[in-house]
């Protein structure tokens, strides 16, 4: 039941503030059980109906077929639940979920606010989908927070009155692309003017470039720029299943199709079904699944594994690669009327090298992440070090440049900045010096008669120690620089004990 807070003590506290409408449901995301009570009994008080729970995943069960005229989260508590730009992501499928049911009327749009430290706490993205700040000490003040979600209601609800923009183009005006994709250099502009143009359509896209050039971020841009933004994507890597499964990962199965096929099992394209579907690695996909793929795509159903029934679908395809597609065609390695079934949109990203005046910014946002994540205050870049980071050939392109700022600030300690030797050496370098990542002296390992699993064992474990040594002992760091499990690591390290 609902009832009006008539605490005394903070009405002569704080300017009076209107009562909301009876109607107004709030959800509030807040870790903390002190905070989460103070803040509920605050919005309680003013009239709201207000669900708390205390995770994003909490969150995002919470949200399905339910229906809010407001999200309040505490930023902290995506931070520490998804690290990195995780939580950025898990933000906007709150937000899409809780508009999807709310509906498209004015009336029901759905004010966003955002608790925070500071202002560099929060990403500019959020600003950009209409959400409003408010800090969290600001937020304990009398009427504050319900002010601020009032705010929110009413902004959100003007700008639906009064846009005249298609659900697609509302969230790209709201930052998709640069949440997704960022960068000053003429070529990335160029492949935000193709995501752009492609994305509203249904249009199969082929996104090709070098490992670590973002190819799963392009995907996701399109996908959230679509009419299909409502639903997931669903992603599947066609390199990294054997081809034993990959079938049934694909198309999935019916009950007793095969031994302990004990009850039915749906695929990802079904999983899929009205939504986008992302095949990585496309080059990879085994010779005998490539009819089986190319049916799919020229007459949009699917067979389960033992059925016999067709499963109809409306399913939109967006597939990449870094291999060379024509040539593994003329090599027999690929199907060449798949190839023109899955290349008829073609975006091809460009290397870090051909973009190097994106690498200062590419460098500034992952030290404010790390900096945010590590939670100390954020370092700088000499411009010594800028230049030399410019200068490199980058060949594992954005996804190298991030491991080695993660190195540079491990190295730095606590400098307030990073210089050129904080960083680890180009590819190319590490083969002729003693620095990271560490030689391993295999012809002298072969000279003792160490067989391959001997070989392999003592590289890993050579590794490991000279990780542990940059880190000074942090197991959590190494274990985040080698893209290892904290317990993977301990075991591997118990087994060199033995």
């Amino acid at each position: 039941m609902r009832h009006r807070g008539d605490d005394l003590s903070e009405s002569f506290l704080a300017p009076s503030v209107p009562d909301p409408p009876l109607e107004y449901s709030v959800l509030l995301i807040v870790a903390g059980r002190m905070q989460g009570e103070s803040f509920r009994y605050k919005l309680v008080s003013r009239g709201f109906e207000v669900d708390l729970v205390r995770s994003g995943s909490a969150a995002l069960d919470r949200v399905r077929g339910a229906s809010y005229d407001a999200l309040v989260l505490d930023w902290q508590t995506l931070e520490v639940e998804y690290p990195g730009s995780g939580c950025l992501d898990i933000w906007f499928r709150l937000v899409r979920d809780i508009r999807a049911a709310a509906g498209v009327e004015p009336a029901r749009s759905v004010g966003l606010v955002t608790l925070h430290d500071s202002e560099q706490s929060a990403p500019k993205e959020i600003d950009q989908a209409g959400a409003i700040r408010i800090s969290r000490g600001a937020a304990f003040e009398p009427h504050a927070l319900a002010a601020a979600v009032e705010r929110a209601i009413e902004r959100q609800a003007t700008a639906a009155s009064t846009s005249a923009l298609e659900p697609a183009q509302t969230l790209a005006a709201t930052g998709v692309i640069e949440h997704f994709l960022f960068g000053e250099s003429e070529s990335i502009r160029r492949v935000f003017e193709q995501v752009r143009l492609v994305a509203r359509r249904d249009t199969t896209v082929l996104i090709t470039g070098e490992t670590g050039t973002g190819k799963e971020r392009v995907s996701r841009a399109i996908h959230r720029m679509s009419g299909r933004h409502k639903m997931e994507m669903v992603s599947i890597n066609c390199g990294g299943i054997p081809a034993t499964l990959l079938e049934d990962e694909f198309f999935g199965h019916v009950k007793g199709a095969f031994t302990d096929a004990r009850q039915a099992r749906v695929g990802r394209f079904e999983q899929a079904n009205g939504s986008t579907i992302f095949l990585d690695e496309i080059g990879d996909l085994p010779l005998e699944l490539q009819p089986k793929l190319l049916r799919v795509l020229q007459e949009r159903e699917i067979h389960r594994i033992g059925g016999v029934e067709a499963v109809r679908l409306d399913v939109r395809v967006i597939a990449a690669t870094n291999a060379d597609l024509w040539r593994r065609v003329e090599d027999g390695r690929f199907r060449e009327d798949l190839f023109y079934r899955i290349n008829v949109y073609h975006i091809h990203l460009p290397p870090l090298r051909e973009r190097t005046e994106d690498i200062p910014l590419f460098v500034r946002y992952f030290l404010e992440k790390l900096c945010r994540r590590e939670d100390i205050p954020l370092k700088q870049l000499l411009p010594s070090a800028e230049e030399e980071l410019i200068s490199r050939p980058w060949r594992g392109n954005i996804r190298e440049l991030e491991n080695a700022v993660e190195i540079a600030l491990i190295r730095s300690q606590n400098r307030a900045e990073l210089t050129a030797q904080d960083f680890p050496p180009s590819r190319e370098a590490a083969g002729h010096t003693g620095d990271w990542p560490p030689p391993v002296p295999v012809s002298a390992m072969v000279e003792t008669g160490k067989d391959f699993k001997a070989l392999v064992t003592s590289y890993e474990k050579d590794l490991i120690l000279r990780t542990l040594q940059l880190t000074q002992g942090n197991k959590n760091k190494a274990a985040q620089i080698l893209r290892l499990k904290r317990t993977t690591l301990i075991e591997k390290l118990k087994r060199f004990e033995t």
